[in-house]
């Protein structure tokens, strides 16, 4: 009987529609006035009809008029039936399950380990987890491989709710990720997605979450977990949701407020449930960014290592920082120890250690920081360096004007010194002579490698007329490039004439000195032959007190007694001053050898870029050897060992550059600091260091760097307004010295601010707030077996509906037919046609 009612009425019912209900529905039945039009013209047609019927049947027994009228009303009505388009809705209603949206946070934040320093709240979270290691586990994982731990099967199953809710995973940074996590399941067990009416085709990508052996990596560098959540809810718009679980450290860095979102959730009733993960306190870590040292040291000097720490999270935590030194790979032995109270969050602070070593050795240093408490990370709490202490031969090369008793004094004194390794040009010698010397030499150096093989050039009242074309270029390169020493004794043949055409660009080299002689200076013969009539004291600045040039004795007090007892002197070469910033060792001690700027000086020095420069202006210091023959030896190895230690040591300059913190972001001030190695190295007269930052082709900006409330330190700030890498030069000389001087550099990063990484803790009031906005609840990770009793949505009752238009069914058109044959053969049988 049913088949027989499809068949004619024409309806291919599926299968799922057996036990349902049916009902009609008209498509283009009108309403309001048009429906009274309808009616209006249903009546007005069935009361024509009568009347036709009544005027052309009047013979007609009313019966047959009825019947006639009847069969017609009746095809008029199911023709008027077709044209409103009736349809046969079947209806049945079945419970589904609804849908649970899991978003987990995969920004740069969630990468990061947590400190726990709470140990019941670690334990407790060790335990929920299951965690063996407890306190000591956690702190080994990521948010993210907390975020696995959280998100395993047993959640997954406890958040479907016995197949009542679908759960669908989808990771986050700045933006949802349209598919949902694939690499975590295999969903073939999950027999709602195998149920095609359980699932919207329409709907994103669905996948369950289980653990993945493979740790999650962070996605992004920005967090928007409003933006997020929209996207969530417009993706599974239609569809039945549970609610929605978003697993984050609260920390929404980007994107749409959460509050607005929240809004539109709550609008919806989509409940919002958060899983907080990590810690209030966050990341915390100290570390030590360097250990450095001179890699080459030299045996008996007083030497420095340099510990520089960092912090995050520590700020006013009190720790200990230990320096262990080891010979020659023996065993460690603790050099020094300090009480250090941690600063603010990335700002360096700088510690030195000073050691000083009697023998060639080997040696390592280890930097420890102790008794930190929980941290992020030990393994950056250890730094090392190395250090070579070595006996180094001063290679000199002594160049000689002319033949003159101090210059065969200093020729033997420097063979005898094996500290030195000479090499001598006397200038005024026959071609064939053969000079002397440790390393005796058949020519001047003529390119840069030959006389940057030297440490120390000496030149004693040199004839520049007898040098190589290009060796005044090779000198100034050999001392502001590659850091060498030069010393110039003035001499009474030579000395007058270089400085009386100084302005010669063959000349520019005495540019480099420590002094400075005017052009036009004059000095009559009778001043200076009434100054040499008998021997004259040379009076030692408290700056040359102090200099180890004129360290003739390791006791002060004999030291001052050795000074006054030296043999005085008979000439000398005026010069109108020292330059600014140059070393004053040494002036004239006749009251008639002075001008406006003071006693005449007679011995000075300076740094010029990473080298030195010296200027004796006086002779004869052989008369020294009548009260002891190691008075002279002892000052002239001292003066080239001053003037060529840095050559020595690599041609670096006796300052390392650095910043006060180890990155810096547009907008904020840079302190930079130049921290010279020893306090003593530093010039007397020296007030300011110059030099300049550059960023890219920008124009360099110049600095200026003054004494730091530090000791040996100096500093300046300069604002940074752009980001990229930016080169820091520090230079010894004045402003201009830059051009021609190779300077201490220091690269700096200038990086846009990381807003994942500026407060990575835990933002948990968010979180809370992002909730109850919506009825929700938030959990931390000490209550994560309670996160599935928060949905309360599970299945979901769903009216399942099945139509099929009826207007041209089989048994409407047959029914036409046959009514109106009917009425035919009626009229036809009563004389009607």
């Amino acid at each position: 009987m049913k088949r027989l009612i499809e068949t004619l009425f024409g309806i291919d019912a599926p299968s799922w529609t057996s036990g349902g209900s049916w009902r009609l529905e008209w498509l283009s039945l009108p309403d309001g006035d048009r429906m009274l039009l309808l009616l209006a013209g249903l009546l007005v047609a069935a009361l024509g009809l009568w009347t036709l019927y009544r005027w052309e049947g009047k013979h007609l027994h009313l019966a047959k008029r009825v019947l006639l009228w009847g069969v017609r009303l009746t095809v008029l009505g199911l023709v008027v039936g077709m044209l409103l388009e009736p349809v046969l809705v079947l209806v049945k209603e079945e419970q589904v399950p609804s849908n649970l949206l899991v978003l987990v946070d995969s920004s740069q934040s969630m990468g990061l380990r947590d400190a726990w320093q709470d140990e019941v709240a670690a334990t407790r979270t060790a335990e929920q987890l299951g965690i063996e290691e407890g306190q000591e586990g956690l702190r080994k994982l990521t948010r993210l491989d907390l975020v696995s731990r959280l998100l395993d099967p047993s959640m997954i199953e406890a958040l479907e709710g016995d197949g009542e809710r679908i759960v669908h995973v989808h990771r986050f940074a700045d933006r949802m990720e349209e598919d949902a996590v694939s690499s975590f399941v295999d969903q073939s067990d999950n027999e709602s997605v195998a149920n095609p009416q359980a699932v919207d085709e329409s709907a994103p990508d669905s996948q369950l979450l289980t653990l993945n052996p493979q740790p999650l990596t962070p996605i992004g560098e920005t967090t928007a977990i409003g933006s997020a959540l929209k996207q969530a809810l417009l993706a599974y718009a239609g569809m039945p949701l549970a609610g929605v679980l978003i697993v984050s450290d609260g920390q929404s860095t980007s994107g749409e407020p959460m509050e607005a979102v929240a809004k539109l959730a709550a609008d919806e009733n989509v409940p919002v449930v958060t899983a907080a993960i990590g810690t209030l306190e966050g990341p915390r870590n100290a570390m030590i960014t360097s250990v450095e040292s001179s890699p080459v040291a030299f045996v008996r000097d007083t030497n420095q290592v340099t510990v520089q720490v960092q912090s995050r999270g520590m700020q006013d935590v009190s720790c200990g920082l230990v320096l262990d030194m080891r010979r020659n790979g023996g065993p460690w032995q603790e050099l020094g120890r300090e009480d250090v109270i941690l600063g603010l969050d990335g700002a360096q602070q700088t510690f030195v250690f000073d050691y000083s070593e009697a023998r060639p050795s080997k040696l390592e240093f280890r930097a420890t920081l102790e008794d930190l408490g929980p941290e992020l990370s030990e393994d950056d709490n250890v730094g090392h360096a190395e250090t070579r202490i070595v006996r180094q031969r001063l290679r000199v090369l002594f160049i000689a004007g002319s033949t003159f008793p101090e210059v065969q004094f200093l020729r033997n004194t420097f063979l005898r010194d094996r500290s030195i390794e000479l090499s001598t040009w006397n200038m005024a010698a026959d071609e064939d002579y053969e000079h002397p010397g440790d390393t005796p030499i058949q020519r001047l150096p003529v390119t840069q490698e030959e006389l940057d093989d030297y440490d120390c050039v000496l030149l004693y009242d040199p004839n520049p007329e007898k040098w190589p074309a290009n060796f005044p270029e090779l000198l100034v390169n050999f001392v502001t490039k590659a850091g060498g020493g030069l010393v110039l004794t003035a001499g009474e043949m030579q000395t007058g004439g270089l400085f009386d055409r100084q302005l010669d660009p063959q000349l520019a080299w005495l540019d480099m000195l420590p002094v400075i002689r005017e052009p036009g200076l004059f000095r009559s013969e009778v001043q200076l032959k009434l100054s040499a009539r008998q021997p004259w004291k040379f009076v030692v600045t408290e700056q040359g007190i102090t200099d180890p040039v004129f360290a003739f004795s390791e006791d002060s007090e004999a030291n001052r007694r050795i000074l006054e007892s030296l043999p005085g002197m008979f000439w000398h070469f005026p010069v109108t001053r020292a330059k600014p910033g140059a070393t004053v060792l040494a002036v004239h001690g006749d009251p008639r050898m002075r001008n406006e700027f003071g006693p005449e000086v007679l011995l000075a020095t300076q740094l010029v870029g990473p080298g030195r420069t010296m200027f004796v202006g006086f002779d004869s210091t052989y008369r020294w050897r009548y009260l002891s023959e190691q008075f002279f030896d002892g000052f002239w190895a001292r003066v080239v060992d001053r003037a060529g230690r840095n050559k020595r040591l690599g041609g670096s300059y006796p300052f390392r550059l650095s910043t006060a913190r180890s990155t810096y972001k547009p907008g904020t001030t840079v302190k930079v600091l130049a921290r010279f190695h020893e306090i003593e190295s530093i010039e007397p007269g020296l007030e300011a260091l110059h030099g300049e930052v550059e960023r890219g082709d920008d124009e360099p900006v110049p600095l200026t760097l003054v004494p730091d409330e530090q000791p040996g330190v100096f500093s300046t700030t300069f604002p940074v307004s752009r980001p990229g890498t930016h080169f820091i030069r520090v230079w010894m000389g004045d402003e201009a010295a830059g051009a021609s001087v190779r300077a201490a550099t220091l690269p700096l990063e200038v990086e846009l601010p990381n807003l994942e990484y500026d407060n990575p803790g835990l933002d948990r009031s968010s979180l809370q707030a992002l909730s109850v906005a919506t009825g929700g609840t938030s959990f931390d990770l000490t209550e994560a077996d309670q996160i599935p009793a928060a949905f309360k949505i599970g299945t979901i009752a769903r009216q399942l509906e099945h139509r099929e238009e009826i207007w041209d069914a089989p048994i409407i058109y047959a029914s036409i037919f046959v009514l109106l044959c009917i009425e035919w053969i009626v009229r036809k049988r009563n004389r009607l046609i």
